[in-house]
């Protein structure tokens, strides 16, 4: 199991910063892996992504489990090749939003030989991505 966690302060109020993470469509503008994102029809917390990993691109379903507004969202993503939860946390930090996010990989079959690799790579993304997340945000 690989655990990564990146966090910021956006200088934004939290209901906007947790308004536009919780639409995940929004993930193909600040997420370099997320090629693709819809909502699924009749279901407003399931999403249908694909993910470009370099080595593997997967499309599969990336379900919101829990929201509790302006406070955290965790979503999961299963596919034959890996599963992991993401958790965003959202407090106020003097008027702007802390955000921390948390991603628990596990890695399935044949990939978990790639687990070394993923995991010095995965931070860095990470940090890549909440970077781009920030510049939208506070622009």
């Amino acid at each position: 199991m690989i655990q990564t966690t990146v966090e910021t302060e956006i200088l934004k109020p939290v209901p906007e910063v947790f308004s536009y993470i919780r639409n995940m469509e929004n993930q193909t503008l600040y997420n370099s892996s997320i090629t693709a994102s819809e909502v699924v029809p009749n279901n407003p917390n399931q999403y249908k992504m694909q993910i470009d990993l370099g080595i593997f691109k997967l499309t599969e379903f990336y379900t919101l489990e829990e929201i509790q507004d302006n406070q955290l969202i965790v979503a999961t993503f299963h596919s034959n090749s890996m599963f992991f939860t993401d958790r965003y946390e959202f407090k106020d930090s003097n008027g702007n939003c802390y955000l921390t996010i948390t991603d628990r990989m596990e890695l399935k079959g044949l990939f978990k030989l790639s687990e070394g690799l993923v995991k010095m790579n995965l931070k860095s993304q990470m940090m890549e991505n909440l970077n781009s997340l920030k510049r939208i945000l506070e622009s």
